[in-house]
């Protein structure tokens, strides 16, 4: 009897989390509700990966970046924080998973010059974005996971 209470507040838990994601009916409206409710002052590049996912490279505000997810499923479309708020000085990188588990890691460095970077929108870093945890894994050959940017709020 216990066992069955738990898996039912679980099971109930686990489905109130799903509901409580907001649905829009366009990209452009998902990404305006985003921007003022994660209170983001900086810039956003949309990065489509390999794997066609839509990761948003977030300028919070001055020194501060993180990285979210643009989703659209059949309720329409969300976007969804995947990584914390770095602080960055001279650069940094981090490992990440998409709403799908999928690994990747970025790479922020100023003034690279590497074909696998691209610049950043505010000029400020330039960004690789790899497939797999490559940090805790230590993997000397990266494969990008960048097919196209889009420049989002500049």
């Amino acid at each position: 009897m216990v066992i069955l209470m738990v898996i039912s507040i679980f099971f109930i838990s686990a489905c109130s989390e799903k509901g409580n994601i907001d649905h829009f009916s366009s990209k452009e409206e998902t990404l305006e509700h985003f921007v003022q409710n994660e209170n983001i002052k900086g810039n956003i590049d949309l990065i489509k990966t390999t794997k066609d996912e839509n990761l948003l490279v977030i300028q919070s505000n001055g020194n501060t970046y993180f990285v979210g997810e643009l989703v659209e499923d059949k309720e329409g479309y969300y976007a969804q924080r995947i990584s914390a708020n770095v602080e960055m000085k001279i650069g940094a990188s981090w490992e990440l998973n998409t709403m799908d588990e999928n690994e990747y890691t970025i790479f922020f460095e100023k003034n690279k010059e590497d074909a696998n970077y691209i610049q950043f929108s505010n000029g400020e870093y330039d960004i690789s974005l790899v497939e797999g945890h490559t940090i805790s894994e230590n993997v000397l050959a990266l494969t990008s996971a960048i097919k196209e940017v889009e420049i989002v709020k500049d």
